[in-house]
């Protein structure tokens, strides 16, 4: 795979994170207020309930990436078509199912959630619209998947952008035309389906040969299929109980105020881990391509270089957060909210960490070495749960962030990589200071710009914020020219980072080549 499609899949996919937190921030007040409480919490409703039908995935789009990327490598044409048609046949009776459980479910839901006479009319209509989508969207996911194998996640990344755009000012419009409920909801169903279709030729495209005759079907291929992606159904289940458990326990035992103060760092972390976890999705087929050839020397290259593009975006991030994080909260949620600091400490420390192992996670996918991370996972969860709860009697929501830092540092920065650094023959400690110290300590004149700041200037505005956040990039960024230029100096070799190499060389070339 060509360096330029990995830079190209990095880059758009913080495009298309940035592009959802910002209609996350900005859209949903205006459609809130425009569709009332009642109607909005119904297409909430409409939106979870339809999404439980992603269940009949079963983990076949994580196996189509594997496989398709795989074959695609050894140059194996008919086995990629023996997966993708396997897949679109299991998915389009999936689809049937869907819409046949839709159109049954339909009333007896209405019933039971107890839906309001003023809006049972458009939520019927909703409902069952959903439901046909989502039953359409599993059989155009073997495209989607396809695509992503072929490491054109900057293809997806935009068409998901460009509809998202679409989505945007079809619903402006059509809230300023006096849509409601199903107009609104039927807006952006219809978007996000566009941009399933316009993927499919994109995927056509990326692989020549592309077929989906029923002669390809193979029983024993979608059975491997399935084998692959109950792993990967498990570890998916395991990683929501670590995640949103806390909600419950701290309304069990605390109060469902405490659960909107332990929400809001979540909230402020939830930006730049989507953003590192989302920019190392394109790690499972390339290390798929890695493994179908044997190269274990380039999937040691991968992992280091990986790990420290993560460290490079979390550090800098980490250290503003831990310096102007009461700032942060008072100017956005108001000043009672500043005891929710030391949590977002604490959660930096784990859910940050966590989020730079997700392309240890990726790895382990792409390279079909990922069964036991579903025990990690779980193990996560378990320990959360166990060991938060007595926490949170002990010493109150504190408690439960020291434990959820401390359960997802030991997993990320131990277990985990411990686990792919025996299967790469890679030893732990050079994993750890390439990957994970050096990143960081390039980060510690950004950190020392942030504290000279603090102490001399009073942040208590938004410009302000922005302007100390500002300083503090320009900095990091001098930082980083600074070591790159002077790598080959002694005193600077010991901070050199393979991936700033990489980058900063093809940079170099693209500026003399124009």
């Amino acid at each position: 795979m060509r360096l330029s499609l990995i830079l190209r899949a990095v880059t758009t996919s913080w495009v298309a994170v940035i592009a959802n937190a910002s209609v996350g921030i900005f859209l949903t007040p205006y459609v809130l207020h425009r569709l009332g409480d009642e109607a909005f919490g119904v297409w909430i409703l409409t939106t979870n309930l339809v999404g439980y039908y992603g269940i009949l995935d079963a983990g076949v789009r994580s196996a189509i990436i594997r496989y398709v990327s795989r074959h695609k490598e050894l140059n194996e044409p008919d086995r990629v078509n023996e997966v993708v048609a396997s897949a679109f046949y299991y998915y389009l009776a999936a689809c049937f199912l869907i819409v046949l459980a839709t159109h049954l479910s339909v009333n007896p839901i209405s019933h039971f959630f107890s839906i309001h006479r003023d809006v049972l009319g458009p939520f019927r209509s909703l409902f069952l619209l959903a439901g046909l989508v989502q039953g359409l969207t599993l059989p155009l996911l073997v495209f989607v998947s396809s695509l992503e194998a072929a490491g054109r996640f900057d293809q997806v990344y935009l068409t998901t952008v460009t509809c998202l755009a679409l989505r945007v000012a079809a619903i402006i419009y059509v809230l300023h035309a006096g849509g409601g409920l199903f107009a609104v909801g039927a807006t952006t169903i219809l978007s996000q389906l566009l941009a399933y279709c316009i993927q499919v030729p994109l995927a056509l495209r990326a692989h020549p040969g592309f077929t989906l005759h029923p002669k390809w079907i193979r029983m024993a291929v979608l059975r491997n299929m399935f084998r692959y992606g109950s792993i990967s159904v498990g570890v998916g289940i395991a990683e929501r109980m670590r995640t949103y458990v806390y909600p419950i326990l701290i309304a069990r035992i605390l109060s469902p105020i405490a659960v909107t103060v332990f929400a809001l760092p979540m909230k402020i972390l939830s930006f730049p881990t989507d953003g590192i976890g989302t920019m190392t999705e394109i790690m499972n087929p390339l290390s798929s391509q890695l493994e179908a050839r044997n190269d274990f020397a380039k999937l040691r290259e991968l992992i280091q270089m990986s790990v420290q593009s993560a460290f490079l975006v979390l550090a800098p991030f980490a250290a503003f957060l831990f310096i102007f994080g009461r700032e942060l909260l008072t100017l956005w949620v108001g000043p009672q909210y500043t005891i929710a600091y030391r949590l977002l400490a604490f959660l930096t420390l784990g859910v940050g960490v966590a989020a730079t192992q997700c392309c240890v996670q990726s790895m382990l996918f792409g390279i079909e070495r990922h069964k036991q991370l579903f025990w990690y996972r779980l193990g996560e969860g378990i320990s959360i749960t166990a060991f938060g709860a007595a926490a949170l009697r002990i010493a109150g929501l504190p408690g439960l962030a020291s434990v959820m830092a401390a359960t997802l540092l030991l997993t990320s920065l131990f277990l985990v990589p411990r686990h792919l650094c025996k299967i790469l023959n890679l030893p732990l400690r050079r994993y750890l200071l390439h990957g994970c110290v050096k990143p960081c300590l390039l980060s510690l004149p950004t950190a020392a710009t942030f504290l000279a700041l603090q102490i001399l200037f009073r942040v208590d505005s938004w410009p302000d914020l922005l302007a100390v956040a500002l300083a503090g990039s320009f900095v990091y960024a001098l930082t980083l020219f600074f070591v790159w230029r002077n790598n080959s100096k002694p005193i600077f070799r010991a901070l050199r980072l393979d991936v700033l190499q990489v980058l900063g060389r093809k940079i170099w070339l693209a500026a003399q080549s124009n």
